[in-house]
């Protein structure tokens, strides 16, 4: 059967910024991030909370390696726009293997890269296809799954970021963008947006022209990076006092 045939497959443009199927999505992931770590901790024995966050992250990885299979089967495939080397993707992948078992050090990093991250992913999603269609289904697997994943991990295995924490990350960041950055001009792609801005609406939008959202990229983001600490900051104090 061909591809085309499946409803899978079924090219659409039924996504709109905070449509119906947008908000749905927020919603289902909020919903999820909270429910299934609360039930977890209340509900769930250690080894079961172990082998739900294993299924979340195979899962997430799973869906990435699908993604590219099914733009090789389409005959779509484009070494420029469809390698897993955005920070989500790259992410994702690694999951099974960086947090099979729950780490704190690994926790500590992949927290604000997730969190700060794949909000913006999640709120100005670059984005055509709408819900069946299987980049749709990968799109919010991948980042609703890693929002669910860092907020399900922080509050069942009682994993803490702090101020070292964020610092690393961020230097770590830096590391990548920088690697991303050669394969960029090694490929004639632009993965991450460090070569040029998304064609849909985004954050970069109001950072101001190449090169200087870049730079800007940068502010904002340690600013994500506080906001993500904040919750444990404000906890840390309620305790003392």
């Amino acid at each position: 059967m061909p591809p085309s045939d499946l409803l899978l497959f079924q090219p659409n443009t039924d996504f709109q910024l905070f449509g119906k199927q947008h908000l749905a999505v927020i919603a289902i992931i909020l919903v999820l991030a909270i429910g299934l770590s609360l039930f977890a901790k209340q509900k769930m024995t250690e080894a079961q909370q172990i082998r739900l966050a294993r299924i979340m992250a195979v899962t997430m990885a799973v869906a990435v390696v699908t993604w590219v299979l099914f733009r090789m089967w389409e005959g779509l495939f484009d070494y420029k726009t469809d390698l897993p080397f955005d920070v989500c993707n790259i992410v994702a992948l690694a999951l099974p293997w960086l947090m099979w078992t729950p780490s704190h050090r690994v926790h500590e990093v992949l927290y604000f890269w997730i969190i700060a991250g794949t909000t913006q992913a999640i709120l100005t999603p670059h984005l055509f296809e709408g819900f069946p269609h299987y980049t749709f289904i990968k799109y919010w697997l991948v980042h609703g799954g890693l929002v669910v994943f860092a907020v399900y991990v922080t509050v069942v295995f009682g994993l803490r970021p702090s101020w070292k924490s964020l610092w690393r990350s961020f230097l770590l960041l830096q590391l990548y963008v920088v690697a991303l950055f050669c394969i960029n001009l090694l490929l004639g792609s632009n993965y991450a947006y460090l070569m040029r801005k998304p064609p849909t609406a985004s954050a970069f939008d109001y950072l101001g022209d190449y090169p200087w959202y870049l730079l800007a990229s940068e502010g904002v983001a340690i600013v994500f990076f506080i906001l993500a600490l904040l919750p444990f900051l404000l906890g840390s104090r309620n305790r003392v006092l």
